[in-house]
């Protein structure tokens, strides 16, 4: 009897280290529209609708004041991603797949207030900031709805 307890004490205690483990990104750019509940949940923010023209968005404000916000297109992904506030926002739950590839750019010699900067034909990434004062974008240019230039990602 000794024996099924300290087993199922194990398996309970490798269930709760299991939950602590980072998990990978459940929405993020490239996303679907319902990942943004998912991501109010797990950044512990306020969220609301914003729809300016042709740009569907939803703002996602954090504890900390950052706001994250997503931009969707008429096909329900999150094709853009933007971040201002005191502090950054968990970016690789935002980025999802595309975390490694600001990872890498991350890790080039600091220019001008941490620019980080990741310019290919399948991603732009645009993060810069110091404490209190973060702020980024990210997009996907084949994913940008007609009409829509990264200027309108603000």
């Amino acid at each position: 009897m000794s024996t099924v307890r300290a087993t199922l004490a194990t398996l309970a205690l490798a269930s709760l280290l299991f939950q602590g483990l980072p998990q990978s990104a459940r929405a993020a750019l490239g996303g679907t529209a319902d990942s943004i509940e998912t991501d109010r949940v797990s950044m512990k923010a306020l969220t609301r609708p914003v729809t300016t023209g042709a740009l569907r968005k939803q703002e996602l404000q954090l504890p900390s004041g950052t706001v994250v916000t997503e931009y969707l297109g008429s096909n329900g992904l999150v094709y853009a991603v933007t971040w201002h506030g005191r502090s950054l926002p968990n970016l690789q739950q935002i980025l999802g797949n595309y975390f490694a590839d600001y990872k890498t750019a991350a890790r080039q010699p600091v220019v001008r207030r941490r620019l980080v900067r990741v310019n290919s034909p399948d991603l732009v990434i645009e993060s810069s900031g110091r404490t209190r004062a973060f702020t980024g974008r990210a997009w996907v240019p084949a994913m940008l709805p007609s009409g829509v230039t990264p200027a309108d990602l603000q």
